[in-house]
């Protein structure tokens, strides 16, 4: 049964796609990378100047990428650690 999609449906359709891949993408990383990697990977995150870079410009892209810094955060805490 093929049905039209709003445009926003589309769009949430669009993004749940890219988080289960991002969800695979996440699970390999956590097997092969090193702590170190995981750590870099926020930290290059984190130093992006909003004053400065054109993504603080943009609320949307800026949101996206402080969700970014906290799903790796997340998804890379150790279990037995305190939040």
């Amino acid at each position: 049964m093929s049905q039209q999609l709003s445009a926003n449906d589309e769009l949430v359709s669009d993004v749940v796609a890219c988080q289960l891949v991002i969800k695979q993408i996440l699970d390999v990383i956590d097997v092969i990378a090193p702590v170190e990697v995981r750590d870099k990977m926020a930290t290059q995150l984190k130093s992006i100047d909003f004053s400065s870079h054109q993504a603080g410009v943009d609320p949307v892209t800026r949101r996206a990428i402080q969700k970014a810094i906290a799903l790796i955060e997340l998804k890379f805490t150790p279990q037995g650690e305190a939040h």
